[in-house]
């Protein structure tokens, strides 16, 4: 949920309980007033009735005089001084439903030394109704200010988000790889602006750091080569010489298989921290069934001594748009990998199609998760002949332009799958 929404939702909802107990305490105070307004008139009739009592020779039909039910008894000894107001349910012939009245009952002893007793009954039909009258349009005009009010806040808070918004939208757009500044603008709201700052210095310092850990990669990578290089070459003689003794050349050999080692390893994280870095152009409409079958002819010198069948299930043109390099690298990573995990006399089958490239090979059981295959300096066996990258720079290609790869293993055939 988007944070304008969320607080617009929190806004509602707290408006909406509030109004609730806003309205029950409304409620509760229109009644009392009424109901106050109420019981003084019937005190003042009271009164009136009381002075009648006292200086009149006979009792009128206060009905009449007050246009409610009113009953009057005198009697002959004094009653105690007595008043009270309460509510009342009476049964009116007239209609159909009982009816709410509120009463007084006073007793006293007139100035005559006679008791007497009065009821006074107000109907609260009326009052009643014009309560609920008033309630439904202090409801009404509520609830219309509070859609008045959520719409402004809405409205407001979204002009007042603007800003964040807009950083939102850089920062989603920025790549640190490239050559330019976040570039976030100025902001009045002092939180905001504050905010952008920080950002700014915040993604400045980390393109910083990633041009110095290209450049000293690219350094490293490239600045390995040349003394590997010379080791390489100074060992090609040594091994070529004729006055070295067996010893010696098994050691010279070691050094040498660990020097070419060092080398792959060199140019394997090279290449991977090129793929990472997006270093290379923008792809082209490649032919990968071709590709496929350059490579096959690439490696089937190495096939051939392995003694391993390769089959293929390939259409004639396959077209894909990715870099060339990439796409050699990735498949050549593929096949080489099926070899130097295969069994002598086993077999490889390379199936492609619209969905998805297919390399199964023959070969031992692995030892390991097939989940690590793809990692950094993963093998599937301790080989000297590999430095565990191969699949892991296969990933990164994969990646790079949204395939998914996927191993699995059933009845001794292993199974690498590009899901375009």
């Amino acid at each position: 949920m988007r944070l304008l929404s969320k607080t617009t939702l929190n806004y509602f909802i707290f408006s909406g309980l509030t109004f609730v107990c806003g309205a029950f305490l409304f409620y509760h105070l229109l009644h009392q007033i009424f109901y106050k307004q109420i019981d003084e008139n019937l005190r003042e009739e009271k009164i009136l009735i009381e002075e009648t009592i006292n200086h009149a020779d006979t009792i009128p039909d206060f009905r009449s005089v007050f246009g409610h039910e009113i009953l009057v008894t005198i009697m002959d000894k004094p009653l105690p001084s007595r008043m009270v107001i309460r509510d009342s349910v009476m049964v009116d012939s007239t209609r159909e439903n009982p009816v709410r009245y509120r009463y007084l009952n006073a007793w006293n002893t007139s100035e005559k030394k006679k008791g007497y007793s009065i009821y006074i009954f107000k109907s609260l039909d009326e009052t009643d109704s014009v309560i609920t009258e008033i309630f439904i349009a202090f409801t009404f005009l509520f609830l219309a200010l509070l859609v008045v009010l959520i719409l402004v806040n809405y409205g407001v808070s979204r002009k007042v988000w603007i800003p964040f918004y807009k950083t939102i939208e850089k920062l989603r757009e920025y790549d640190f790889r490239q050559q330019f500044s976040l570039g976030l603008s100025a902001s009045k709201i002092r939180e905001f602006s504050l905010l952008n700052q920080t950002l700014m210095v915040m993604a400045e310092k980390i393109r910083q750091d990633y041009l110095n850990l290209k450049e000293f990669n690219e350094n490293a990578a490239h600045e390995l080569q040349t003394p590997l290089a010379i080791l390489k070459a100074k060992l090609d003689l040594l091994i070529e010489g004729e006055y070295l003794r067996e010893e010696e050349l098994i050691l010279i050999r070691a050094m040498y298989d660990a020097t070419l080692r060092a080398s792959k390893l060199s140019q394997g994280l090279l290449l991977i921290s090129k793929i990472d870095n997006n270093q290379f152009p923008t792809g082209e409409e490649l032919d990968l069934a071709l590709l496929i079958r350059q490579a096959q002819e690439h490696f089937q010198e190495l096939m051939l001594h392995k003694e391993i069948l390769c089959t293929q299930d390939l259409p004639v043109t396959f077209s894909y748009t990715m870099n060339r390099t990439l796409a050699e690298i990735l498949i050549n990573n593929l096949l080489s990998n099926a070899i130097k995990h295969n069994i002598p006399g086993g077999w490889i089958r390379i199936s492609l199609n619209r969905s998805a490239l297919v390399i199964s090979n023959s070969g031992h059981v692995l030892s390991k998760d097939p989940m690590q295959l793809f990692g950094r300096f993963s093998k599937g066996e301790k080989s000297s002949e590999s430095v565990g990258l191969g699949l892991s720079i296969v990933q990164k290609i994969a990646s790079l332009y949204g395939m998914r790869c996927e191993y699995t293993y059933h009845e001794k055939t292993h199974t690498i799958t590009i899901f375009f």
